[in-house]
């Protein structure tokens, strides 16, 4: 059966001010992503994926590698074997830039709803530049899930409204973004091409929280009191580490694994 999404397209982007006043500058680190100004900040890192598809822990590719993951680890350095190595590589894909797992967004969105008290009214951020159609509508659709299953396509409507597409976006260095809103446990309630997509920002409307997903990077960000952070960590079905908001995010960022 299909079910509309619970997320609304917005095109009143004031809701998402705060955010545009506190990020840094494009290629700042990781204040560039998610505003200044949190108690603490953590990074989930996207799973590598095997030839089953099964997930793989950056903390296995390290075991193989010889490598050491830490606060400013990338995937391509922590992949390069430190010396010869026999066994052979436990991951057949790379982590996937620009978007969580399903089950990892689902996990994390747990423990973000115990540290809010608008769980039920959240801000979702999507990158305006994934596809167009021939007369400019984005073509980024929502899904919900079904049972057990991955989410399924065909909630309405399935393009934004054209006078979303036509409005103001939330605008940061570089990006530009459609808003929408919504129930935190929607978060999972978006699909390009009919593949899951998670947000690219999202942030509760009492501000306890901001999640960053930069579509070019293979880990998400986020922002917020040193007790999320806490549990972010400790989490069993998140790989995290510890950040902070100055800390460089790109692929020669890594000066432990050269």
């Amino acid at each position: 059966m299909v079910r509309r999404s619970r997320l609304r397209p917005v095109g009143d982007v004031a809701a998402a001010d705060w955010v545009v006043a506190r990020v840094g500058p494009f290629g700042s680190g990781v204040g560039a992503f998610v505003p200044h100004g949190f108690e603490a900040y953590a990074r989930i890192l996207h799973p590598a994926s095997a030839s089953d598809e099964s997930p793989v822990t950056w903390a296995e590719v390290a075991a193989w590698s010889g490598r050491v993951v830490h606060p400013r680890v990338q995937f391509r350095a922590l992949a390069t074997p430190a010396s010869e190595v026999q066994a052979a590589k436990p991951w057949e894909e790379e982590p996937d830039p620009g978007t969580l797992p399903p089950a990892t967004l689902a996990a994390l969105c747990d423990v973000l709803a115990r540290h809010t008290t608008s769980g039920d009214r959240c801000w979702f951020c999507v990158w305006d530049g994934y596809e167009s159609t021939s007369d400019g509508r984005a073509t980024l659709t929502f899904t919900s899930k079904e049972g057990e299953g991955q989410p399924e396509p065909g909630l309405l409507p399935p393009e934004f409204p054209s006078g979303i597409v036509k409005g103001p976006r939330v605008e940061l260095p570089e990006r530009s973004y459609l808003l929408l809103e919504g129930p935190l446990d929607a978060a999972g309630e978006l699909a390009m091409s009919l593949s899951p997509q998670s947000p690219n920002l999202f942030w509760p409307d009492d501000r306890s929280w901001c999640v960053a997903t930069e579509i070019d990077l293979d880990s998400t960000y986020l922002g917020g009191t040193a007790a999320l952070v806490a549990d972010v960590l400790a989490d069993e079905r998140l790989e995290a580490v510890p950040v902070e908001v100055t800390d460089p995010v790109w692929e020669d960022s890594d000066e432990v694994n050269r």
